[in-house]
């Protein structure tokens, strides 16, 4: 594929996804919500926001090493969108979240979500703790873990086998846990040891789960959109690929097949 048919493709991509978007608002304003699918994480968000308020603890918010500026922009921002609605769901305690990251650059990034959700916040914003180095941020979360005794944790960034310190110093104070590491080895620990765990792109549509704003529940809608919209795409490429190999394959037994397995999806979809 040459570059002037990528940047072709790459303009129609961002065409479509603005028109999708724009248009779910628009039903969402209507009040025609389409219910989301579930996300088993997000359920505890809720009960941890209504515990911190109640024992005037605070929720603690981690970005880890996703910086911006660099290839991880993407998801520091999807971080920072998802904080700040957990935020505003907390704002009726006298505590302020602490949000901690281990990349410098995230530190204003951290400041501006704090200064949007609270805008009384006053002294929240030296509530944004740097711990350069990935070892030593762990160790700096931890001794936050006692000192601060927040009511739950919430690891959503790019953290590696370190995040295993922190989830299991925040288990063993009874302080809940939900992780999400967009690296593999973060991402198994988070799995195997969180008390709840997003998967790869659920980071993304999070926001949309913690907010009652419409637009961050219709852009969530889209998300799931494109995942499908990939998925079909993906399947039918391979049915065409293998279809190419075996010059006898039936076309018709090809789409039953492919209509088979897109009404089976969709109902799966439909169930969660």
């Amino acid at each position: 594929m040459d570059q002037t048919t990528l940047q072709v493709y790459a303009v129609l991509f961002v065409f479509a996804t603005a028109l999708l978007a724009y248009t779910a608002r628009y039903f969402q304003r209507r009040g025609r919500r389409r219910p989301q699918r579930r996300l088993a994480g997000m359920g505890r968000i809720a009960e941890w926001t209504s515990r911190s308020i109640e024992a005037n603890r605070p929720l603690h918010l981690a970005l880890g090493g996703a910086a911006v500026g660099g290839d991880k922009t993407a998801i520091a921002l999807a971080e920072a969108e998802f904080f700040y609605h957990v935020i505003e769901g907390a704002q009726a305690s006298d505590v302020a979240p602490i949000i901690s990251t281990a990349a410098g650059s995230s530190v204003p990034l951290g400041q501006d979500t704090l200064r949007r959700a609270l805008p009384e916040g006053g002294d929240s914003l030296s509530r944004v703790h740097w711990y350069p180095g990935e070892l030593a941020y762990a160790a700096a979360v931890t001794a936050t873990m006692k000192e601060d005794e927040p009511a739950a944790h919430i690891l959503a960034g790019s953290f590696g086998a370190e995040l295993a310190l922190m989830i299991d110093s925040a288990d063993r104070r009874g302080q809940g846990s939900l992780a999400l590491s967009d690296r593999l080895d973060g991402q198994a620990v988070a799995y195997a040891m969180a008390d709840e765990v997003l998967l790869g792109e659920e980071l993304f549509a999070a926001a949309g789960y913690a907010s009652e704003d419409g637009r961050a529940q219709a852009d969530a809608i889209v998300l799931d959109v494109w995942r499908a919209l990939v998925i079909m795409g993906v399947g039918i490429a391979l049915l065409l690929e293998v279809a190419k190999r075996m010059p006898w394959l039936n076309w018709a037994l090809v789409l039953s097949v492919s209509a088979i397995l897109l009404v089976f999806g969709l109902l799966i979809y439909r169930r969660r």
